[in-house]
């Protein structure tokens, strides 16, 4: 075989499928995808694992060098100081659980609505409607953070876990519709027919029929309005302006403001705060995959 210059690439390529055999090719191919998915995952869980290590080291080892993976002495000192010292640290998780709990409520509940209407109603604005309801979405959230703040203010819903999820809506909202609105568009309107053949009502069909086929796309939308919720730290910073009302991403970052922070304590703080986001994507990464995947390719 002679080589060729215009590109070496393909040449070596040919050599391969002339004179390797196709299991060990295919083989290759499997170690290197191995490889490839243990990086990924090492990269992305390290972080996670050194800041539960972290947490459970003793003062004197977390600045020690070299780094101690895996410490001869673990403690629970730094959970026992949150908890005895730090008595704002669970009124901010009271917060964060309340408005995530409540923006994903009001999130599924207007976005099956509206997703719902969009795939099997036909009215007018309806294509304008399903053209540009990804616009509010796009734009960066800092640009609507002076008109929804004063909004907010003028209502009266600053400081209050209902003013905080109404603005959680306006970048969750959206996005919900748009993968509701794919699952509906796939599932057959003739089993909603055969239901309200038997005697169902349009909504009983929409409840017993749509829905449960929907689900993992629900599922989806829930967990990525909660976990939007959960992590944000611009609109809590901005409409809840009391220490009584502020959610876990402020009080975490107030943690650090001193001049000697509580490494210790930060870390266990984060840590309580990471486990049920890594517990839920753990029991619902089935549903989730299907809903963003379904959501991404349909229509």
């Amino acid at each position: 075989m002679k080589p060729n210059l215009a590109n070496p690439s393909a040449g070596l390529e040919e050599w391969i499928q002339e004179h390797v055999p196709k299991r060990i090719r295919d083989r290759s191919d499997r170690t290197a995808l191995y490889l490839l998915a243990t990086t990924a995952v090492v990269y992305s869980l390290f972080p996670l694992v050194w800041m539960g290590i972290t947490s459970l080291q003793p003062e004197q080892l977390l600045f020690s060098w070299p780094p101690q993976v895996s410490p001869e002495l673990w403690t629970l000192a730094h959970y026992v100081d949150l908890i005895e010292t730090n008595s704002q640290f669970f009124i901010y998780y009271r917060n964060s659980v309340i408005t995530s709990l409540l923006a994903t409520v009001l999130t599924i509940t207007l976005g099956t609505l509206g997703a719902y209407s969009i795939s099997r109603f036909e009215y007018r604005g309806r294509e304008f409607i399903d053209s540009s309801i990804l616009l509010i979405y796009m734009f960066p959230a800092i640009v609507l953070v002076i008109p929804l703040s004063v909004l907010m203010n003028d209502m009266g819903l600053d400081n209050s876990w209902f003013g905080l999820s109404l603005v959680y809506l306006t970048f969750s909202l959206p996005f919900s519709i748009w993968v509701l609105r794919e699952f509906f568009n796939g599932i057959p309107y003739s089993l909603e027919e055969a239901a309200m053949i038997d005697g169902a009502s349009r909504m009983q069909a929409f409840a017993y029929v749509v829905l449960p086929n929907a689900l993992p796309g629900i599922i989806a939308t829930s967990i990525f309005t909660w976990s939007l919720a959960w992590n944000d730290y611009l609109w809590s910073s901005v409409i809840m302006t009391s220490s009584q009302m502020q959610t876990l991403p402020v009080g975490l970052s107030q943690m650090l403001s001193s001049a000697n922070p509580p490494w210790g304590q930060f870390m266990a703080a984060t840590t309580l705060v990471t486990l049920p986001v890594l517990l839920l994507y753990i029991f619902v990464q089935d549903h989730l995959v299907k809903g963003f995947g379904a959501g991404g390719v349909k229509g």
